[in-house]
């Protein structure tokens, strides 16, 4: 209990910044200006998430592209379906490897706005944003966009072991 009571004072600390020598138009001033920059943080979010989707859509795609050429690996046809699965996994992986990359790009604009927010909440009566990440360091939070940049490598190991397959299935056909 004692524990909790300290980590709630220590946040208070944290969250509660209050400058007395800052006039209320300059406040006020500080306050449109960090609603705006908030605004912009949330519009980076959802543009991040709509990218992750269309990378998903396009991999789910190649992917069923992939499971028909596979099927079709036994017919007569097999040397078309084995270029295609060729073609597939290439593009997939440059696909991922581009999807990797601006998921690093987003990571990166993420934390940088974060720090701006931060530096105008110690203007502010409250730094909530701030608090939230004292807290969330406790907690050993890891960060999304690490935990993003995996999807994409899990990705590219299936394209690897797909051309894998495939050209087992062709030799031992």
């Amino acid at each position: 209990m004692g524990e909790k009571v300290e980590t709630e004072s220590n946040l208070s600390k944290e969250l509660f910044l209050i400058d007395s020598s800052v006039s209320l138009d300059k406040m006020k001033l500080l306050l449109e200006q960090y609603k705006i920059y908030v605004e912009t943080m949330e519009k980076l979010v959802a543009r991040r998430q709509t990218s992750h989707s269309i990378f998903l859509t396009a991999n789910a795609s190649l992917i069923t592209v992939a499971a028909f050429a596979l099927k079709n690996l036994e017919s007569p046809t097999s040397l078309i379906s084995l270029g295609a699965i060729f073609a597939v996994a290439s593009a997939g992986i440059m696909l991922d490897l581009t999807w990797r990359r601006l998921s690093k790009h987003y990571g990166l604009m993420n934390r940088v706005k974060f720090e701006v927010i931060h530096a105008l909440e110690r203007q502010l009566p409250a730094a909530v944003f701030s608090a939230e990440w004292k807290v969330l360091e406790k907690e050993q939070y890891q960060s999304m966009a690490k935990i993003e940049a995996t999807i994409p490598q899990i990705f590219i190991a299936f394209y690897l072991i797909l051309v894998l397959v495939a050209v087992l299935i062709r030799v031992y056909q």
